[in-house]
């Protein structure tokens, strides 16, 4: 399996996860807010600056603990977070995922 679709298939199901989590509490409309777009694609750029500038986290990201460990760690951080900050962090998160998926649309279209 080609490493982008086990990377998307990971980000698929976090995706799912924390929609699902927006929708369980009733806080789907927070997908909405300018804040959770911004702080949502600023971050999913940040992370993948680390992966064009052939950082350390390239070759961290071929470790399978580490795949994994991120999805749990993204889950858990932010229905973390949202228990004290609220669901704008899970939207944001939400996001980050909308952007991946986007930039990883336009990686596969110019191959």
């Amino acid at each position: 399996m080609p490493s982008y679709r086990r990377d998307a298939g990971f980000a698929l199901l976090c995706g799912l996860v924390l929609l699902a989590s927006l929708r369980w509490t009733a806080t789907l409309e927070t997908l909405w807010s300018g804040v959770a777009v911004a702080i949502g694609v600023a971050g999913a750029l940040a992370v993948e600056a680390l992966f064009v500038f052939e950082t350390p986290v390239s070759s961290l990201w071929e470790r399978r603990g580490v795949r994994t460990g991120s999805a749990v760690g993204l889950l858990a951080c932010a229905g973390g977070l949202a228990t004290f900050v609220g669901p704008i962090v899970v939207a944001a998160a939400c996001w980050g995922l909308i952007t991946y998926f986007a930039l990883l649309a336009i990686s596969l279209r110019h191959r």
